[in-house]
């Protein structure tokens, strides 16, 4: 079963539960795909013991549901799934300190797995291509801007509605042997800059160009 849109945090308890870095970066994960205790305690390097602790914590806080069970070796392996791909406070748990270390968490947690994608992506999603010089293959870019609250909100709506109207979802019946995996990562903030630069970067004309202004 796929998460759902929006999980909403409706104690502070649940606040305090996040606010662990890890159970953060846990959570990310089980956002993605189902993962067993023993699979996050290697991919994330700790004990199963803690690994353990950790998700029964997310499941006690209902952050996290079992989504499938396998018996292995005469062992029960339990399957683990984030039950939303988003989860944001009610507005009377707002202002709070847990919460902003814990959205800077999964700021950084994206960030990471940017990185990750970018070194084990093949040398293919870099190359240039001089036969077809219309086409963008790949796109690196920082915008810096000034814009209103309600201009900035409303560029994330757009934003949203044009993902779902070219990607998601892909019904299962719209088999293509011509789609190929893309990996795109989008983070934005505020950051109280004064000054304002634009750096973009893209495949143009068989060229890597790149614009600072």
């Amino acid at each position: 079963m796929e998460p759902t849109s929006v999980y909403k945090i409706s104690n502070y308890e649940q606040l305090k539960a996040l606010a662990d870095p890890l159970r953060t970066k846990i959570l990310m994960n089980l956002v993605k795909e189902p993962f067993t205790g023993q699979q996050l305690a290697a991919f994330l390097g700790i004990t199963r013991n803690n690994i353990y602790f950790h998700l029964k914590e997310l499941e006690k806080h209902g952050f996290i549901h079992i989504v499938k069970k396998e018996e292995k070796n005469g062992i029960v392996q339990k399957y683990y799934r984030a039950v939303a791909s988003r989860f944001i406070p009610e507005d009377h748990l707002l202002p709070n300190g847990d919460l902003i270390e814990t959205s800077k968490q999964v700021f950084f947690e994206t960030i990471e797995l940017t990185r990750k994608k970018i070194k084990t992506a093949p040398s293919s999603s870099f190359k240039l291509n001089e036969s077809n010089q219309s086409t963008w293959k790949n796109l690196a870019a920082t915008y810096q801007f000034q814009a209103t609250e309600e201009e900035f909100t409303q560029f994330l709506n757009e934003f949203s509605q044009l993902y779902k109207k070219h990607f998601n979802p892909l019904k299962k019946s719209e088999k293509n042997n011509n789609r190929k995996s893309y990996f795109l990562s989008l983070i934005g903030f505020q950051d109280n800059s004064e000054k304002i630069t634009f750096t973009y970067e893209h495949e143009e004309n068989g060229k890597n160009e790149k614009d600072i202004r």
